[in-house]
């Protein structure tokens, strides 16, 4: 199914915004904000390699691969 950039743009910051406000709240639901950041995430990298934007295909690679996935290990999985 393809979905178009903008419209992964616009879900990406919805993802990120639910994401950032459950992992603040400090609730004991809140490292699943880890999973909003990394559906976030993969949502701007599909979004770049789309539009070829090379240097956001770095950015939103690198906090995925780095940030996402080490808060889903350790809050999650560990």
């Amino acid at each position: 199914m393809y979905l178009s950039p903008r419209l992964l743009k616009i879900s990406s910051s919805v993802c990120a915004v639910v994401g950032g406000v459950m992992l603040a709240a400090k609730l004991s639901i809140s490292s699943y904000g880890f999973l909003f950041l990394a559906l976030s995430s993969s949502q701007l990298f599909i979004s770049s390699l789309q539009t070829k934007d090379y240097l956001m295909i770095c950015y939103s690679s690198s906090i995925f691969i780095f940030v996402d996935c080490l808060g889903v290990y350790r809050w999650l999985l560990a």
